[in-house]
């Protein structure tokens, strides 16, 4: 049994139930595992369905490193805490049942089919997605720097099997020796553990389908482009799943991301039928995520490229 899991605390539940409406688009039989870290009662006037499984971090307490990760981090920095116990509730999945499992930020997004991923994970133990942080030097110094402080890998979104144990308890021990922003050991929060990875245990695999992971981050190594009516990355791949944090929903609205905005539209729509609104969970777009504003951005798109049109006849006849 296949499953796909994430972390949240109580009050970011509509996120991981837009998470789950979106996988269920394209497998009705979708499992979602939602470890709520925080240990509150998810509260509101949410429907949860039945594939949707919510587990306290409380059920996972004697669970190997649990409790001294909850020791260390809890009461300060809960993000650390949440962070740290990816690997750990991924390796409690694995040995209660699942044989396959996929771990998600909880504010991605999918837009395409994505059941090959559990195919690919039937020739590794485990699958890491590239962060296509710009590799250019010469084009932005600081994004290639990130390419050495934020890490290779991305800690968002990871799918392991059983044969994995071995290295998520290796990503748990090192998360509980340090968490944080320590960029001159070369550590970064449980994201730079990752680079050992290929290195360490040899059944890891690189997803390299330039669909999959899509953030503010890649927009120069994974550019989109607009193929037939179709968007695709670097003119192959379409796209699988976004990452809408806020830093994406902020280019998107300001024109820098436009080719995703139709997507941006769908996983708002997602959230107003749970009963939510985008703007309550992403507070950097501010008002901008109302669907007034977001239908005048659409309207000004078209009508730069009305006029490029028009540019372009009125060239043709000169």
């Amino acid at each position: 049994m296949n499953t796909f899991s994430t972390i949240i605390t109580a009050n970011y539940f509509p996120k991981a139930l837009a998470l789950f409406r979106s996988l269920q688009q394209f497998d009705e039989k979708v499992k979602l595992q939602v470890l709520v870290a925080d240990n509150n009662e998810v509260s509101g006037s949410y429907t949860i369905p039945e594939a949707i499984s919510l587990v306290l971090a409380s059920r996972l307490s004697g669970y190997s490193l649990v409790n001294d990760l909850y020791k260390k981090y809890a009461h300060y920095d809960m993000d650390s805490f949440r962070w740290s116990l990816k690997p750990l509730f991924a390796s409690w999945l694995l040995e209660n049942g699942f044989e396959k499992v996929f771990y998600i930020d909880c504010d991605m997004f999918f837009v395409n089919d994505y059941r090959f991923l559990f195919t690919d994970l039937d020739h590794s133990s485990v699958l890491l997605t590239p962060n296509w942080t710009n590799s250019d030097p010469l084009k932005d110094k600081d994004s290639f720097f990130s390419l050495f402080t934020s890490g290779l890998f991305s800690a968002g979104f990871f799918g392991v099997n059983k044969k994995a144990l071995p290295a998520l308890h290796w990503w748990a021990q090192a998360c509980h020796f340090m968490m944080g922003e320590h960029i001159q050991h070369g550590i970064r929060a449980d994201q730079k553990y990752l680079d050992v990875f290929p290195v360490k245990f040899e059944d890891t695999c690189i997803i390299r389908h330039r669909g999959c992971n899509i953030g503010a981050w890649n927009i120069e190594e994974s550019k989109r482009e607009l193929v037939n009516g179709e968007v695709l990355i670097n003119g192959k791949f379409p796209v699988i799943f976004i990452h809408f944090d806020d830093m994406m929903v902020k280019g998107i609205l300001r024109g820098h991301d436009k080719l995703l905005l139709p997507y941006l539209e769908r996983y708002q729509k997602v959230f107003e039928e749970s009963g939510a609104r985008l703007s309550e969970f992403i507070k950097a777009a501010g008002t901008h995520t109302d669907p007034g504003m977001i239908k005048k951005i659409k309207w000004k798109l078209k009508l730069k490229t009305r006029i490029k049109q028009f540019l372009y006849k009125l060239s043709q006849k000169i």
